[in-house]
């Protein structure tokens, strides 16, 4: 199904042993940034103006009820179909959305925006018009992934840049959703926190999910930090996200087959625990992230390991 995988978070974190993420992702080849014609073209208002901000889509209705997406799933999502998900990670081909089981979508990769290589998109501007182009109306189509991870202070253009590809999926797709994943994590805000969600809010980027990361659960403590959950989705509200955009992201993995480390996998407990504080802070998401189910880069092991996990997820899922 996919071409390659979504990089685990940045090795900067794991070297200096901070809780957080930096994706990075290595799913499609790296392409070149948009050229300087096409960022005018935009910003002069010959065709999507930033300097307004747009409303959250609103021409398609919210589905009835949370759609659970899975990430790193393989060409084969029949073992996860049968956990209840059914929103799958996948790359543009309309091939592969097409073959996805019935009443289920596609959330398509895009490559990754501003991560920690500001000058090489995962996709150049020309690669994505053409996929948001070819994918436009899809019935299996549920939205576009832009960016995992965004760093404004690395990467000054990052808001621009994705607000321009949120904007040209609004103008020219509008049936389908922008969706980001945004870490505000210490070391990104030199020292203190809100810096990226504040600079990452739909009103500065014009997306309309954004995707909470705060992975509870690791090595520095026998217990996970289930407080770190409520924190994150505090502090995202109070800088402008609202709950309605938010989508959680669930931990179902550890390092203790890789090199690193620092993450410890959930016990079944504890991934109860971790569902338990995120529905009572966004109860009816549109949709909610479970990383991951295969391995990827220092993410071993996963979901794909864990059969007392995939119970609980099923559960989940099915409730």
């Amino acid at each position: 199904m996919i071409t390659g995988s979504r990089m685990l978070s940045s090795m900067g974190v794991f070297i200096l042993a901070a809780a957080s993420l930096v994706g990075c992702s290595s799913r499609h080849p790296a392409a070149n940034t948009p050229t300087a014609a096409q960022t005018a073209t935009h910003q002069a208002g010959g065709g999507l103006s930033s300097s307004a901000p747009r409303a959250p889509s609103t021409s398609t209705p919210r589905a009835p009820h949370t759609l659970h997406y899975v990430a790193n799933t393989g060409a084969d999502v029949g073992p996860v179909a049968q956990l209840g998900y059914k929103l799958f990670d996948t790359g543009p081909n309309p091939e592969t959305a097409a073959a996805l089981p019935a009443n289920s979508l596609a959330l398509v990769w895009l490559g990754n925006l501003d991560n920690t290589d500001c000058a090489k998109p995962g996709y150049d501007w020309s690669q994505f018009t053409t996929a948001v182009d070819r994918l436009a109306g899809n019935p299996k189509v549920y939205g576009y992934y832009i960016s995992d991870e965004p760093h404004p202070r690395t990467c000054p253009n990052a808001v621009a840049d994705i607000r321009m590809r949120a904007d040209y999926i609004r103008a020219h797709d509008p049936a389908h959703k922008s969706f980001i994943v945004v870490v505000d994590g210490s070391n990104q805000c030199g020292g203190t926190y809100g810096c990226e969600f504040d600079a990452l809010r739909p009103a500065n980027t014009h997306v309309d999910l954004i995707g909470l990361d705060p992975y509870p659960c690791n090595n520095t403590s026998p217990k996970c930090s289930f407080d770190k959950i409520d924190d994150t989705a505090h502090r995202a509200a109070a800088n402008g996200i609202p709950r309605s955009s938010v989508v959680p992201v669930f931990q179902t993995f550890g390092q203790s087959c890789a090199a690193s480390n620092y993450y410890r996998m959930p016990s079944a407990a504890d991934l109860r625990t971790m569902l338990a504080h995120w529905t009572a802070l966004v109860p009816h998401p549109a949709f909610d992230y479970t990383y991951t189910w295969g391995h990827q880069g220092p993410a071993c092991p996963t979901l794909v390991d864990a059969p007392d996990l995939q119970s609980v997820m099923a559960a989940h899922n099915r409730s």
